[in-house]
Formats: C-alpha cells, sequence, structure tokens
C-alpha cells in the first residue's frame, strides 16, 4: 500500500472503535505502512536527514537503443497490451516486478542504490523472465542507465512503467484533490518524470529526493505510466462532498459525464501528462491511475469498515479520445488477505475456478474484470515470508508467516489466478526486501528513526521480496561449529550434573557451555550438552534459557513450576521440549501484547496482575491479527484473533541445505550435542538492537516507552519433564538437574552478554527461494506454455 503515515490514522480509528466490536484488522496490503502497502516515497523528517548524493556509474552510459528492443509505439485494447517492434505488432502479458528505492541502512528518499545494484537486480529480474519494471517514484540516473543498458544487449528486454508520488500530507487533514498545493505538485512531478524518461532533466539536490543529471533516455523502453497512490477514501469523499464532477473536453484524456469531482481531477491530470509528452517530446505511451480495493466501484456487503467502502473511484469514468491511440488502462493493487470483505464475503469464498479450487482472490478478480471497461494490470500482488504474520486469510494466503517457498508457490497462485479471470498480467510486489518498513501489529514497540539498520523478520512488510538481504554474520541454524567461532562463550560447566535426576538419562541434561551472538535479525544462543544421544529424547529432557533484557523488571520466580527464585528477573524464557512442545515465554509483565490490546485498547479480558512488575505469571508471546470484525450483512461478529509467535519450529534455516526452512527457529545437532536457537529482536521486545534500545514500562509510559541497556543477562537450565512439560517434583530444594551460569545452590544468576551497537549494516544478497518459483511460473507464460 502507498503511504506509510496513513497507518498511523488508523491505528487511531482503531483505538477509538476498539470497545463498539465494530474495528477490525488493518493489515493492509502489500508492502510498507502500518497496514501494508508499498512505500517509495521519501522518509519524513523524523526519519531521515541527510541528503544523499544520488549514485551513478563512473562513466555513464550511451547506449544505443536496440532496435529488437525498441518500443516504436504501445497501445491497450481489449486483450490487453500489444507493443510493436521492428514493424511488427504483438500482444504482451505483462511479468511485473515492483521496485522500491529502500536498501539495508537507508531510507527511499536517501536515493542510495547503486548502478552496480542496479546492474546486477535487472540482469536477475530478466532471468526470472519478468518483462515488465513498476517504480512508484523517479530514481537516481543510475537505475535508467542501467535499464538502457541492459536493454541494449539482450534477448530479455525489460519495459517501464513509471509512477509518480504524492506526498501524504498533501491528502491529510482537510485536503481535497482540487486544492492548488496538490494539483501543482502532482502535475510538476509527472512533468518531471516525463523529462526523465527522455533523458532531458537536471534535478538539483533536494533531501528524500533523486537529484543528478537525467541524459539517458528510454522513452523507447518504456510501456506507460501510473499516476498516484492508492487513495485514501476520506481523501477522495472530502473530495466529491466539495467539487462538481461530470464530463470534460481534454484533448488526449476525458472525464465521462458521470465522473465524480475525483475522478474528474484524474481526467484532467492525466490529460495534461499525455499533452505534455505529445507536445514536448512526441512521446505517447499508454495511461492509467493507481487504484485499489478500498476505492474500487464495487459494492461490498461483507466489509466491515464502513469507510472502506464509501468511496469510489471508477476508471471507466475516466477515457481516452480518438486523438490518442495507445488508450487507457486500470491499475489495482490486490492482495487475497484485505480488504476483510475478501475473506467473508460469501459470493467471494465460494466462487470456484476452472480448475476446481475455491479462491476468493478470483471470485474478486472476476467481478472486477467484468466491471471494468478498460484491461486491467494487478499493480501489486503477493505474499511476505516474514515470520510474523499480520492478517490472516481464509484459504490460507496470509499476510506472513510462510517459508519462502510457500511465499513462491503462493505468488505464483495468484499470478495465475489473475491471468485466467483476463487481466492485462501483474506485477508482483516485491523485488527486494525492505528494512525500513513498519507493520500495523509490530511498529508501535520499533524506533520508527532506526528501522533500516536491521531485519524485523516479525513484521511482513519488510519480507515481500524476491531478494533478500541476510545478515553477514548470521547463524544458518546447520550445526556449522565455525560461525560460532567468534560467539562469546556466555557460561560454560565442567562434566557432570549438578542435581542428578539418576535415571539414566542425566547426560542429556548435562550444559557444558552456552554461547551467544547477535546479528541484525536475531539474537543467537547455543547450548551445549555432554551426550544428547542419537536422538533427544524429549521426555525425559528440557531446557529453558532465561533472559534478563530488561534492568529492575521480569519475574524472581522461575517458569515451569522450577523451585527457585532469581535476584535479576527473569523477562523472557525460551522453553525446548521438542519439535511440538517449544516456545518464548514472556514475563505478563513485559507482555506489551497483553497491555496493548487488554489494558489500553481492551480488545482481550485482562487481569489486574499483569500490572504487578514481578508477579510469577508467563505469558506465550502472542501477535494480533485482528481486531473483532461485525459482518453487516450476515449480522455476526468475528472476536478477536491473534496468533502464538512464539512458538518455535525446528529444522535448519541454511539457505544450501536441501531441507531448508526459512522459517526454522531451532536447530539439534545431536552429533555435535548442540541446540542452536535463534530469536527474533522484537519477539523480545527489543526496539532497535543496533543502538541496543528495549520496550520500557509500558504500564508507566505506555508503549512508546523506551531504554537503553548495556546487556542482557543470560542463563540455561535443564530438568526432568512430566507430561504436561513441567519440572517434575523432587524431595530436595531445587528440582532443577544442571544450571548455568554454574552453581551448587541452585539457580545460579545470569551471566552477562553484550554486543557493539552499530549504524551500519552488514548483509548480503541471496535471491529467495520464492524467486526460483516465481520464474518458473513467468517463464511458463514467456514461452506460451
Amino acid at each position: 500500500m502507498d503511504d506509510d503515515s496513513r497507518g498511523v490514522d488508523r491505528r487511531l480509528l482503531l483505538r477509538s472503535l476498539a470497545a463498539t466490536g465494530l474495528v477490525g484488522s488493518l493489515a493492509g496490503c502489500g508492502g510498507n505502512g502500518a497496514d501494508g502497502g508499498s512505500e517509495d516515497t521519501a522518509p519524513d523528517s523524523t526519519e531521515a536527514e541527510t541528503t544523499v548524493q544520488s549514485p551513478t556509474a563512473s562513466d555513464a552510459d550511451t547506449a544505443t537503443p536496440d532496435p529488437r528492443n525498441a518500443l516504436e509505439a504501445v497501445r491497450v485494447d481489449d486483450e490487453g497490451f500489444r507493443v510493436r517492434r521492428v514493424g511488427e505488432w504483438e500482444p504482451t502479458l505483462l511479468r511485473g516486478v515492483n521496485l522500491g528505492m529502500g536498501k539495508p541502512g537507508r531510507f527511499p528518499g536517501e536515493t542510495a542504490i547503486t548502478r552496480e545494484e542496479y546492474d546486477r537486480w535487472l540482469a536477475q529480474m530478466a532471468a526470472m523472465d519478468a518483462n515488465v519494471i513498476r517504480v512508484y517514484t523517479v530514481h537516481p540516473p543510475a537505475f535508467y542507465e542501467a535499464l538502457a543498458a541492459h536493454n541494449a544487449d539482450t534477448d530479455r528486454p525489460l519495459y517501464l512503467l513509471h509512477g509518480n508520488w504524492l506526498p501524504a500530507r498533501l491528502i491529510e487533514g482537510e485536503t481535497t484533490a482540487y486544492d492548488d498545493t496538490v494539483t501543482t505538485t502532482f502535475d510538476d512531478r509527472l512533468q518531471t518524470v516525463v523529462d526523465v524518461v527522455n533523458g532531458d532533466a537536471e534535478l538539483p539536490e533536494r533531501r528524500g529526493y533523486a537529484a543528478g543529471s537525467y541524459d539517458t533516455d528510454v522513452s523507447a523502453y518504456t510501456l506507460g505510466y501510473v499516476v498516484g497512490i492508492e487513495w485514501e477514501p476520506r481523501f477522495v469523499a472530502r473530495t466529491d462532498e466539495r467539487h462538481e464532477g461530470g464530463a470534460t473536453d481534454g484533448r488526449f484524456v476525458r472525464a465521462t459525464s458521470d465522473a465524480s469531482g475525483f475522478e474528474r481531477w484524474l481526467a484532467e491530470r492525466l490529460d495534461a501528462l499525455t499533452t505534455y509528452a505529445a507536445d514536448t517530446y512526441d512521446h505517447r505511451r499508454p495511461v492509467s491511475f493507481a487504484n485499489w480495493p478500498t476505492t474500487d466501484h464495487l459494492t461490498h456487503p461483507a466489509e466491515p469498515f464502513v469507510w472502506e467502502d464509501e468511496a469510489s473511484v471508477n476508471p471507466n469514468h475516466v477515457v481516452t479520445t480518438d486523438a490518442f491511440a495507445p488508450g487507457a488502462f486500470a491499475t489495482y493493487h490486490v492482495y487475497p488477505y484485505y480488504p476483510d470483505f475478501m475473506n467473508f464475503s460469501e459470493r467471494y469464498t465460494s466462487h470456484t475456478t476452472a480448475d476446481g479450487e475455491q479462491s476468493s482472490y478470483a471470485g474478486y478478480l472476476t467481478d472486477l474484470v467484468d466491471a471494468v471497461d478498460h484491461p486491467v494490470f494487478v499493480g501489486e500482488f503477493g505474499v511476505p515470508a516474514s515470520r510474523g504474520t499480520a492478517h490472516e486469510h481464509v484459504f490460507g494466503l496470509d499476510q506472513g508467516h510462510h517459508t519462502e517457498r510457500e511465499q513462491g508457490e503462493m505468488d505464483a497462485e495468484l499470478f495465475e489466478r489473475l491471468v485466467a479471470t483476463g487481466t492485462a498480467g501483474g506485477a508482483v510486489f516485491a523485488w527486494h526486501d525492505e528494512w525500513f518498513k513498519r507493520t500495523w501489529n509490530t511498529m508501535e514497540t520499533t524506533d520508527p528513526n532506526r528501522r533500516p539498520f536491521w531485519l524485523n523478520v516479525q513484521s511482513p512488510e519488510q519480507r515481500f521480496g524476491l531478494l533478500s538481504f541476510d545478515p553477514e554474520d548470521a547463524i544458518t541454524l546447520s550445526g556449522t561449529d565455525d560461525e560460532w567461532t567468534d560467539a562469546t562463550r556466555v557460561a560454560s560447566g565442567a562434566s557432570g550434573v549438578q542435581h542428578p535426576f539418576g535415571d539414566g538419562d542425566d547426560a542429556s541434561r548435562d550444559l557444558r557451555e552456552l554461547r551467544a551472538s547477535v546479528d541484525e535479525a536475531y539474537l543467537n544462543l547455543r547450548a551445549t550438552y555432554e551426550d544428547l544421544g542419537e536422538a533427544v529424547d524429549w521426555d525425559a529432557t528440557q531446557t529453558l534459557l532465561l533472559l534478563d533484557t530488561t534492568p529492575d523488571r521480569g519475574n524472581t520466580t522461575l517458569p515451569r513450576g522450577l523451585d527457585g527464585e532469581t535476584t535479576r528477573g527473569v523477562d523472557f524464557a525460551v522453553e525446548l521440549g521438542g519439535p511440538s512442545a517449544s516456545r518464548l515465554w514472556v514475563a505478563s509483565h513485559q507482555d506489551v501484547f497483553y497491555y496493548e490490546y487488554g489494558e489500553r485498547d481492551e480488545a482481550i479480558e485482562a487481569g489486574p496482575y499483569a500490572a504487578d512488575p514481578d508477579n510469577g505469571v508467563y505469558h506465550p508471546v502472542r501477535l494480533a491479527t485482528s481486531y473483532a470484525l461485525r459482518i453487516p450483512n450476515q449480522d455476526r461478529t468475528i472476536p478477536f484473533r491473534s496468533v502464538e509467535t512464539g512458538a518455535l519450529r525446528y529444522g535448519t534455516a541454511d539457505p544450501d541445505h536441501p531441507d531448508y526452512d526459512s522459517l526454522a527457529d531451532v536447530f539439534v545437532d545431536t552429533d555435535g550435542n548442540t541446540v542452536e536457537v535463534r530469536l527474533p529482536w522484537q519477539a523480545l521486545n527489543v526496539r532497535d538492537p543496533s543502538s541496543r534500545t528495549v520496550v520500557g514500562d509500558v504500564w508507566e509510559e505506555g508503549l512508546s516507552a523506551d531504554r537503553q541497556i548495556d546487556d542482557v543477562g543470560l542463563a540455561a537450565v535443564t530438568y526432568a519433564p512430566d507430561a504436561d512439560g513441567a519440572a517434575v517434583e523432587t524431595s530436595g530444594s531445587w528440582n532443577a538437574v544442571d544450571v548455568l551460569p554454574a552453581s551448587s545452590e541452585g539457580f545460579g544468576g545470569f551471566a552477562r552478554f553484550g554486543w557493539d551497537t552499530w549504524n551500519t549494516p552488514r548483509y548480503r544478497e541471496r535471491t529467495k527461494e520464492s524467486y526460483d518459483v516465481l520464474a518458473e511460473t513467468y517463464r511458463r507464460y514467456a514461452d506460451g506454455r
């Protein structure tokens, strides 16, 4: 979705409506903000204060267009796009990729992507048989140089769909589209896009915008223009209420007599664009404006949010004249899980495809294509390969918690659905992961000024990409001893358990060492044992890894029925009880989920005990996926929903391993007698690991509370479990079998572990498994199969 700041507005609305039962989850669409979507705008003043010279090649290209690849003309008709190359018209199904401007360590407005990166990425896009790149705003000159260079010598050309960005601040408050600042800004930026595409622009340095000399003409590789953003429905409604619609007499694009005030404004903007391009450069290409289901012109009686269906932007009311042969097309960003009517409309959930599958996504697209007179281009589609999830889908196409392979399979399914329903094609969101983005159910406990400096795998918006930026020092959960060479040995113990249980299994409970390391995504822990055997008997042995992350907080009593107390509180406990019984526990006073949705929003029932900093109660770690939803046409309420994101998954996270599982949290190496664990930073209430900042006392200061720490406390305890996984009672005063740091008196306290802060993340690029899966699908359509 387009507008990061829009999520804040929605969040406030959710809060005000929570008690009424009329609110729902606003996980939103594809990429960026608190509620999803794809933002490539410059960060606001709270997120970036520097201007970075737009990177370009040291030897600027003067590539001559390859006549085989140059587009002599482009037009759209009832069948979709047609392009003319070397005098021949050919139909073209759009197999696209959306490309943003962020990268690790940088906000999009810093325009820091280099020519080398553009060259590499374009080659990878072409190799997957994509034929379209969509960009949302002007990129640095290096992008256009790289595009020209790629197309000058390839049999897999890439064509450009270019957009212009409208800052969110211009559509907030009481503004309408007809405000002078809005119209002037929109038109000026459109003209700049046309100048840039034609290699005729000199853009000055401005904070948050690309700059430099644009002397590379890529007009021969430009397929068309998709202008604007996903329109906020209240902005559209205000415009329609205050300004009359009706027909216009545009030279190339006109509004029909049925046009609303906002649609009339859009027609005028597109006419200004096409007129400027034709008069200045003799350049004509098909045009479109961005749209999404929230402002489609269909009726959605199952939509819980009235304002999600209160405004329409109908592309049928914006048409081209006989003087403009290229024509117009309709662009929609369509994701399977949002808006909520996609999950609850019986018309869509009961839709059956030609291959006999139920698909609400195909049901919606079928109605959309039937209702739109122009060819429909799905400008964004996809699901993220994140650990966390933000929105559930009736058929499992959730916003998050997918492996990379599952992401690819689902992206491929969505593309196949949109082709089968008669669209002109689509563009997957997105090419690369974007660390700067935020998600509605995680954003309040991260630092907005430092999001690009670390990877929040709990945030779905950061993990839509086909290209991953893996931390340079990532632990791959593979039993690779070399990965732990530089890890800190936090604690070690001699052979032999401190409190023998005497049942023949004490060797598997004998803790020898605890190591820790950090990277941009995880806190990594490795426990070494005396002898885990050929296979761990989880019925005989369990381990708790205890963490003290926040000074003066947490429970002094231990979880899972372990005797004894600590002098410093336990904030989190990692329970290792095997693949079906391992999870992360949080001290209830530190449970931000419980505070946010119970105490503050009153969306779930909450007891008063959690306000006590040392109450002895531990909670599972959860993420919200939806507030309560009232389905208006079904007379029913869907209750508040959440998932246990602290449930731990066993497997290997080594991308080179045949059993690679990108969601793996725990790896057991019985040959090396070790158990490796990686814990997502946000699941541990770490607001920003790069500055060692954690969530503070939310009960006193709210979710904005933070504090810097010097280190965290770590300890490990093993015990013999009962049938429920709790420690078996013994006749002694201490029912643990072994503990690190070692102690003969029970719990030995915490060893301290700190790490260096950073301002420059270290990472390496890797195409995900989803890249290969979607590439096979794109290739089939490219080959006509």
